[in-house]
């Protein structure tokens, strides 16, 4: 029998926490890449935020130096003007669980998106600093605002603006890309860490480098969006049309397929279990001919987010299959949390984050092919029937974006003087069971 999805009396608490570390403070002018499509770490935790405070989310001033050769360059520049010409816009809940309306608002101010340009930083500084004032003011915010960091490359445009107090929120190994300017991230990455009032990683990783520049760093780790994908095992939905006729086990992802993405892994499955689908969801961004030219292979595209649930609940295994290099040991796979959310087992490449998950017997870690051939074998032998789902999906609750959101809004208030000082008992986002230090 299916069950209701409701939140567990942790969460509720959790979010009374997260409501009273919230009201001190002024509007949170949130500095990311632009808004809409899958929500990342970013939009989850402004959207948390933005129940229960004012959130002025500003586009990225461009992480790299566009090429006017592309096509798409030329488009988002285009896009990007169009959009600096209306005012701040709100936006509806693209949650799968939360439907309030957030208090959030998008401003996508003119910049001259040359990162380490001195001419082109200074420029954009002063479209920033006037875009900004126009912005809060028409908020009514008279009080200067916490500038919340997720972009690196802004720190020139924000250097001098007024502000209440300065996070940094590193998600990831920005110098590690390879379309960045991997000098100018890192100059810009610790500034960032030098300079802000509270400085927070999401992975053990991450925690290091910001280290290195800052004692004022806390190893917060990526939640889960629990309620939405808790319904996958709790009250899953019929099979979507486009994975309807399919007979066999399916091993499934959803994410971006970028060059991150272990094609020699997605490979070697298809071939050793002809007898299933292997069924890729999310945006492609790398060359995937080789997986088209597999005929157990799918590449659904790109899905709405607040469909992934349905998909997931008639996943046989869930598969992360990355390289190892200098940006994916940093990483802190989100959809790790999702899956097991939705009562699936995981095969996975054995990645920092993902091995403190060692000890948990609906993870398979994986550091080559024939190991993750290993581990889809083994969780196909074995079967997952709707109870074990269900008990899987909720042992997963107390990961929830909520408690992590909390748990930051007290740190900063803490900092910034609106709070006491955060109790010593915080854990930084790492649960008993996973080991690691904060």
């Amino acid at each position: 029998m299916p069950e209701a999805v409701s939140a567990p009396v942790e969460l509720v608490e959790a979010e009374q926490r997260l409501a009273e570390a919230l009201a001190g403070l002024p509007t949170i002018v949130c500095f990311a890449n632009d808004w809409g499509g899958d929500p990342t770490s970013k939009q989850h935790v402004m959207r948390i935020f933005a129940e229960h405070a004012d959130i002025l989310w500003v586009e990225s001033s461009g992480m790299r130096v566009p090429r006017l050769t592309s096509a798409h360059d030329v488009r988002r520049i285009a896009q990007r003007v169009r959009k600096a010409l209306r005012p701040p816009v709100g936006v509806a809940s693209q949650s799968g669980s939360r439907e309030r309306p957030p208090r959030l608002r998008v401003l996508s101010p003119l910049s001259v998106p040359l990162p380490g340009n001195p001419v082109a930083e200074a420029v954009t500084r002063r479209l920033y600093r006037r875009a900004l004032a126009g912005a809060l003011e028409d908020l009514g915010e008279s009080r200067p605002p916490v500038h919340w960091v997720y972009t690196p490359t802004v720190a020139p445009a924000i250097r001098d603006l007024p502000r209440r107090g300065l996070v940094y929120h590193c998600v990831d190994r920005w110098w590690a890309f390879t379309d960045y300017n991997a000098e100018v991230m890192r100059r810009h990455h610790e500034w960032l860490c030098r300079n802000a009032d509270v400085v927070f990683a999401s992975a053990a990783e991450l925690y290091e480098d910001c280290r290195a520049h800052t004692d004022r760093v806390h190893l917060m780790r990526h939640g889960v969006e629990w309620e939405h994908f808790a319904r996958a095992a709790l009250d899953p939905a019929p099979r979507p049309a486009d994975i309807a006729e399919i007979a066999g086990p399916i091993l499934g992802f959803f994410g971006l397929l970028h060059e991150w993405v272990d094609q020699d892994v997605v490979c070697a499955l298809a071939d050793a279990f002809p007898e299933t689908t292997i069924v890729l969801i999310g945006k492609v961004q790398t060359d995937v001919s080789r997986l088209q030219r597999r005929p157990n292979i799918r590449l659904l595209g790109q899905k709405p987010y607040a469909t992934l649930p349905a998909y997931a609940a008639h996943f046989d295994v869930a598969l992360i299959p990355f390289v190892q290099n200098e940006l994916t040991v940093a990483v802190n796979p989100i959809k790790l949390r999702e899956y097991l959310s939705a009562g699936l087992p995981v095969v996975a490449t054995a990645l920092p984050e993902i091995r403190l998950f060692a000890g948990n017997p609906r993870v398979w870690l994986a550091s080559e092919p024939a190991a993750h051939v290993e581990g889809v074998r083994h969780f196909l032998s074995r079967g997952w029937d709707a109870a074990t789902r269900r008990s899987a999906a909720r042992e997963m609750a107390g990961d929830s974006w909520i408690g992590r959101c909390a748990m930051m809004a007290r740190l900063v208030g803490a900092a910034l003087g609106t709070l006491p000082a955060a109790p010593a008992t915080d854990d930084g986002g790492v649960r008993p069971d996973e080991g690691g230090e904060a």
